[in-house]
C-alpha cells in the first residue's frame, strides 16, 4: 500500500500598492537625509507600518502613505462643473 502526498503551493500575491508605497516612502526618506532632516519610524509610536515622523524644529510631522480604497488604483478628481 503506497501512500501519495499531494504537494500544493502557494504563492503569495504581489501586493502592488505596497510596493508603490514602500518606493514612495524611501524617495521621501532620501530626500530627508540629504536635507538633514531626521525621522523615526511611526512604529515606536503606535502607528501604523510605513508611517514616518519627521522631527521639524518647530513640532513633529507625521508622514502616512495611503492608497485608494480596494478595488481601485487611481483616485478620482472630483470636477465641479458651473452651469
Amino acid at each position: 500500500m503506497t501512500t501519495e502526498k499531494k504537494v500544493i503551493k502557494k504563492t503569495k500575491k504581489v501586493n502592488e500598492k505596497d510596493i508603490a508605497k514602500d518606493e514612495i516612502m524611501a524617495i521621501i526618506q532620501k530626500a530627508l537625509e540629504e536635507n538633514g532632516i531626521s525621522f523615526k519610524d511611526g512604529v515606536d509610536y503606535g502607528m501604523t507600518k510605513g508611517t514616518i515622523i519627521v522631527e521639524h524644529e518647530k513640532a513633529d510631522v507625521q508622514i502616512k502613505p495611503i492608497t485608494p480604497k480596494v478595488g481601485l488604483t487611481r483616485y478620482q478628481e472630483i470636477v465641479i462643473v458651473e452651469e
